[in-house]
């Protein structure tokens, strides 16, 4: 089965990013913000612990567009199968969750502009409370260690750095940002 694989990295630079892309001869889209609400059916304490074949489940606002998804991380959080269809009803979907003993753990709100390039997808994330990140994604049934090492090799050509590689998803990064240190 093919699988969604991808790569994301901090970005410290957007404007150098998107001159590098425009070089490749890409054009990116214009800038789409999204609304991410994100549900669990497992207590919040344990939303950062990353477990192979949890469900996650999506309601995406973007514009007129109501989409609902499920994502299932396989190997680590960047890698797992999507299903996703669009919806017309955000309050009656997450109505059904609730009873199916889902809760809303966290939202994630950002501007997303997006292009293709070869087989990847790529986006740019302005992500309210974290700020700007690039990210790579590839459908494939190739191993995904060698999927994410090439596209994170790709990335480092646009003068993204090692050290800028980031291993969880947004839904992760905010739920940790809003944490109680103590």
């Amino acid at each position: 089965m093919k699988k969604e694989i991808e790569v994301k990295a901090k970005v410290k630079n957007i404007q150098s990013l998107i001159s590098r892309l425009s070089a490749l001869g890409v054009s990116l889209s214009e800038p789409a913000r999204q609304v991410d609400g994100i549900y669990t059916n497992f207590p919040d304490k344990e939303f950062a612990d990353f477990k192979p074949g949890v469900n996650f489940l999506r309601i995406r606002k973007s514009g007129d567009k109501i989409l609902f998804t499920l994502k299932q991380s396989l190997v680590n959080e960047l890698e797992g199968i999507e299903k996703e269809l669009e919806i017309n009803n955000e309050q009656e979907m997450e109505d059904i969750l609730i009873l199916m003993g889902y809760h809303k753990a966290v939202e994630v709100i950002k501007v997303r502009r997006k292009t293709k390039y070869k087989d990847y997808e790529i986006c740019l994330d302005e992500v309210e409370t974290l700020g700007s990140f690039i990210e790579v994604e590839k459908i494939t049934d190739e191993d995904s260690e060698q999927v994410q090492n090439e596209m994170f090799s790709f990335l480092m050509s646009l003068g993204v750095d090692k050290e800028d590689r980031v291993l969880n998803g947004y839904d992760t990064l905010v739920y940790l940002s809003k944490q109680d240190p103590t």
